[in-house]
């Protein structure tokens, strides 16, 4: 108690002095608070809004696949398809870390009837397991979502925007009249001669087998947060995307009737009785009879499950709290236990740039508050070290009376702790308001994509929470440890003599 007395009162008396050091340390642990919260906020977001909502954490790839970006690959072949789906899926139903999994199919399709060739991304899936597993991160702002055995094309709000800037037309949901409000200004301009469609003439492209439709535009939609850099993202039902790409389907494989077939396998004698067709004589066969056995309908004898062989991956979804590495390994070990023909890929894999440019931004930010930490570490090293210089006589009159090397380092080690509770502690509350200020502005990244990552989302959203909180605190007291030692230093070897030729 009684060294920090002394302390207290030196740093009273020293109140100019004291207060550019605590000016420092309040400032760099302001700082540092705001970097975190905004690295933090940065890294949930982008799972919250992009892994949670749409890549999933895991991605099971064929193994015969030989890349590693599988999602948002702008050009190039359709992924290998997914042998033996329904194994996989009754593994990947067992596992007590996994939340949720959705098949997927993904490839480009070429625009057809556009002013130029053109192509977009697109995912075949089942909507209703999709909107389930992610938690419904589609809306429609025109029309409607895939419901059940809809079929169409889900169309992006701004991929739409894109649309018709490429090619002059603007897309509606089929059956919905032109809604003026959502109009791009530079369309509003020309409305009187817009030309409208509510259907799009699609090509796979890449696949041998691949065929042309002309699909309804079911719904025009956005994503929930992320909406901008995912605005090349095309939903359409599974089989649509199957019968594009030449992947077979249930409504493809039909069978006949044993009578049916007996009759198509007959001999023209046998079916007309060996008569002449123009024969105004009686038989036993009538015209209309003739036409009743004819007229055949296609019946699917059983439900053909054609899932092995049209999927080209499946988003798996973690349970909160689990590691991604380790689940990874965890789920490359069952692969292999299980002999299933897959790759494991983490989203970040998967996701190619997209992910590479987030981790780049998050590198970006944490080596800002560590070149931060070092400035913070030098500046108030140098001011207390020109402190501990300019306070010679003082240190020399206390050894002059009896007062040890250990008395100065605590005492010193007391005022610089005393400054750093203070100031830097205001600086680290400071900061937890801040964000707490920031969140409800919603500050829009303004559809610009890079800023979304940096953002974690749309909207600005920095994140504290426990965690960075002791971040804050640990890296307050390491600044204050580190820029504290070579001043005590400089104190500790001031003796009666320097304060005498000082004076």
């Amino acid at each position: 108690m009684f060294i920090l007395k002394i302390a207290w009162r030196s740093i009273l008396r020293h109140k100019a002095k004291s207060f550019i050091i605590g000016t420092i340390l309040f400032l760099g642990a302001l700082i540092m608070t705001l970097g975190n919260a905004t690295a933090i906020g940065m890294r949930r977001g982008v799972e919250e809004n992009m892994v949670k909502s749409f890549t999933g954490h895991i991605i099971l790839v064929s193994n015969e696949e030989t890349k590693d970006n599988v999602l948002f690959t702008p050009l190039g072949k359709p992924l290998k398809i997914l042998r033996d789906y329904e194994k996989i899926r009754g593994v990947l139903a067992q596992q007590d870390f996994i939340k949720g999994f959705v098949p997927m199919t993904r490839g480009i399709v070429a625009i057809l009837g556009g002013q130029a060739m053109d192509g977009m991304l697109a995912f075949g899936c089942n909507f209703d397991d999709f909107q389930r597993v992610f938690g419904n991160p589609v809306t429609a702002i025109e029309g409607d979502i895939l419901r059940g055995s809809d079929h169409g094309i889900l169309l992006n709000v701004n991929g739409r925007k894109n649309r018709y800037k490429i090619d002059g037309y603007w897309l509606i949901p089929q059956g919905q009249d032109l809604n003026t409000d959502n109009l791009t200004p530079e369309a509003k301009a020309e409305s009187w001669k817009l030309e409208v469609k509510d259907s799009m003439a699609l090509e796979g492209f890449g696949e041998v087998n691949s065929t042309n439709k002309e699909l309804p535009v079911k719904g025009v939609v956005r994503f929930k947060s992320l909406n901008s850099l995912m605005d090349q993202v095309t939903f359409m039902d599974i089989e649509s995307y199957r019968e594009l790409f030449g992947y077979y389907t249930a409504h493809d494989v039909v069978t006949l009737a044993p009578a049916q077939a007996a009759l198509l396998n007959s001999s023209e004698d046998s079916l007309f009785e060996g008569g002449d067709i123009y024969s105004t004589g009686t038989s036993g066969t009538s015209v209309a009879a003739l036409e009743q056995k004819i007229t055949t309908t296609p019946v699917v004898t059983r439900t053909i499950d054609f899932d092995t062989a049209a999927y080209n991956y499946v988003s798996v979804l973690l349970k909160d709290g689990q590691n991604l590495n380790a689940a990874v390994n965890r789920m490359k070990q069952i692969a292999k236990e299980n002999d299933l023909p897959v790759r494991v890929l983490s989203w970040k894999t998967a996701s190619g740039q997209v992910a590479q440019i987030s981790d780049i931004l998050q590198i970006i930010i944490t080596v800002f508050v560590i070149l931060l930490f070092f400035v913070a570490i030098i500046i108030i090293m140098n001011t207390l070290s020109m402190n501990a210089l300019e306070r010679t006589e003082e240190f020399g009159m206390m050894r002059a009376v009896g007062a040890r090397k250990g008395i100065i380092t605590r005492m010193f080690l007391a005022e610089t702790f005393f400054l750093s509770f203070i100031f830097g502690g205001a600086g680290i509350f400071i900061g937890v308001i801040a964000t707490w200020i920031v969140r409800p502005l919603h500050i829009s990244s303004g559809g610009n994509e890079i800023v979304e990552l940096l953002f974690g989302g749309e909207v600005f959203q920095p994140i504290l929470g426990g965690v960075g909180l002791v971040i804050g605190i640990i890296g307050l007291a390491i600044v204050t440890v580190c820029a504290v030692i070579y001043p005590v230093l400089v104190a500790r070897k001031i003796t009666p003599l320097d304060a005498i030729n000082r004076h």
